[in-house]
């Protein structure tokens, strides 16, 4: 049997839930975990990524690490007496997600997922969300010392965001409003994509996208990226080229939206008003 079927099996069982619990916690049918668990058939890419976050273990984890081994061995060991420690429920160290593969994530931008930091050395300033305008992109995407920059920014103060890691940022070419300030919180890692929803792309061979993302780094090693904005292909950027990720929280528009003109509106009080001027000048044609 496949380690990960295997694993499947024995740390479903290690955490005290039955196949229509686990099914529940995941959002699929109890039958495709029994076909799991009997090796007869193997989850796809997407059931994959949930049930290694449910045992809170990486996918290559739950792929190449034999869990039924680790607990027998330790089963023995209990056996004779050994001096172990109690039993953790998955006794291996987690590892990063640059870890688990030869593949070119371990080439990521060391910048990708630290934390946004400001220079202790420099006077302190009102706390605030440093804003980036379009014009700074180019800067932004080849400077290595930007960080240091960026704290001569203007900020834009919004007290109902509390979060840290807050960046504003103009918004890019494919987002479906024109004119607009995306506020976003950075993504620390890649296990934070939130499948489906929108984000902020950074690459030095992309450039800024704005696009609904389909994490695909344990599989492929690259992000699957669509825009919402019509007449914009789908596109996969490698994990090796992106910058950074940053996850949109609101916008702010820079204009005031345009009013709704409806013609057939129009048309109705034209017709009205020729109506009323009619019936006037029938009215003094009778006089």
């Amino acid at each position: 049997m496949p380690l990960v079927n295997e694993n499947i099996k024995v740390l479903r069982k290690r955490m005290g839930m039955t196949q229509e619990k686990f099914a529940e916690v995941l959002g699929i049918k109890r039958s495709l975990i029994g076909a799991y668990e009997e090796n007869r058939a193997v989850p796809p890419a997407e059931n994959l990524n949930k049930i290694s976050r449910v045992f809170g273990i990486t996918l290559d984890q739950l792929i190449n690490y034999s869990y039924e081994r680790e607990f027998n061995k330790r089963s023995d060991a209990s056996s004779f007496g050994s001096d172990i420690k109690a039993e953790v429920p998955f006794p291996i160290e987690k590892r990063t997600v640059f870890q688990h593969t030869n593949k070119e994530i371990s080439n990521v931008q060391p910048s990708l997922f630290e934390p946004v930091r400001s220079n202790t050395s420099l006077p302190v300033k009102p706390k605030g969300i440093k804003y980036i305008n379009a014009n700074l992109f180019e800067k932004y995407l080849n400077e290595e010392n930007f960080e240091q920059f960026a704290e001569n920014l203007p900020s834009i103060s919004l007290p109902f965001f509390t979060q840290e890691n807050l960046r504003a940022f103009d918004s890019p070419v494919d987002f479906p409003l024109q004119n607009c300030i995306l506020i976003a919180e950075k993504v620390l890692d890649f296990n934070q994509i939130t499948e489906g929803e929108n984000h902020l792309i950074i690459s030095k061979l992309h450039g800024f996208k704005y696009r609904r993302v389909y994490n695909q780094i344990h599989i492929k090693g690259v992000l699957l990226t669509s825009a919402d904005k019509a007449n914009v292909q789908s596109q996969e950027i490698k994990a090796s080229e992106i910058k950074e990720i940053w996850k949109p929280i609101s916008y702010i528009s820079k204009a005031m939206p345009l009013p709704d003109i409806s013609l057939e509106n129009i048309q109705n009080k034209v017709d009205g008003l020729k109506t009323e001027l009619d019936f006037i000048l029938g009215f003094r044609a009778k006089k």
